[in-house]
Parts: structure tokens; sequence; C-alpha cells
């Protein structure tokens, strides 16, 4: 069975938000490697996110490919985890009186790229969402039933 265009829009959203999350790393970076320079932590931090996103990648082609652990995973690790990741702390600092540039960009140089990607991500998480849990995707995940014999 072919996958739906639910299914096939939901692995391209998740790539999107999977690309904007190393494009903001490579924001980050870019400001600390400017400021600071790059010490052993920030090294270690891109090698843990270079693992996240490879990691990634693997469950949405699998995902693709209709495997329905590769869904759950998405669901739990990218849906809930990721994207309270995301969300939470900007919220904290909105509630905390910073502006939503701030919260959500910070205040460096690349702050106003930060905020336009980390949208994005987060759109592209929100929706990759939606279409992964839609009827068309539900039907073509759901275990196929047992042929009488």
């Amino acid at each position: 069975m072919e996958a739906p265009e639910t299914v096939k829009h939901a692995a391209l959203l998740w790539t999107t938000a999977i690309a904007a999350g190393i494009v903001e790393t490579v924001l980050a970076v870019s400001e600390i490697a400017r400021d600071s320079g790059l010490d052993a932590g920030v090294w270690m931090n891109i090698g843990v996110r270079s693992v996240i996103y490879l990691g990634a990648f693997v469950l949405v082609a699998f995902f693709a490919r209709g495997r329905r652990w590769a869904r759950v995973s998405l669901a739990l690790l990218l849906s809930v985890v990721g994207l309270a990741a995301m969300v939470v702390p900007s919220a904290m600092q909105l509630a905390d009186g910073e502006s939503l540039i701030a919260a959500v960009g910070g205040d460096g140089d690349f702050a106003l790229a930060f905020f336009v990607v980390r949208l994005a991500h987060i759109a592209a998480v929100l929706l990759a969402t939606g279409l992964m849990l839609s009827p068309a995707a539900n039907d073509y995940f759901r275990k196929p039933a047992l042929a009488t014999a």
C-alpha cells in the first residue's frame, strides 16, 4: 500500500523541522564562536545535537516507509519532548517580561534570524504532527486485519 499524501507531506515537514534545528545550531554556534570561541563544551553540544538530528532523520525515513514504531517515536520524541524543549523556556522568558524576539531568538546579532527559523521549526513540527495523526495516516498505519483461512 502506497503512503497517502498526508504521510508524504508529514515526512517532508519533519525533514523541514530537522533542517531548521540544524540551522538554529549553526546560528547559535556562529554566535558563540564569534563572541568567545569554541571550547570543549560547545563541541560536545554539537556532537550530541548531530546524533539527535541523525536519529531524527532515520526515524523520518522509517516513518515514510510505514513503520508504526517510527510514527510513535516521532510523536513522543519530537512532538512532545522536542516541542516542549523549544517552547517552555521561551514561554518562561515571556512570563518574566522578555520581548517575543528576545524570548525566542535571544539577544545576539543573529536574534532575528534565529527567531524566524525557530518559528518555522515550531510550525513544521505542529503541521507534521497534525498530518501524521490525520485519518488518512491512521488508516495507513493501522495494523492489517488477519486473513481468515
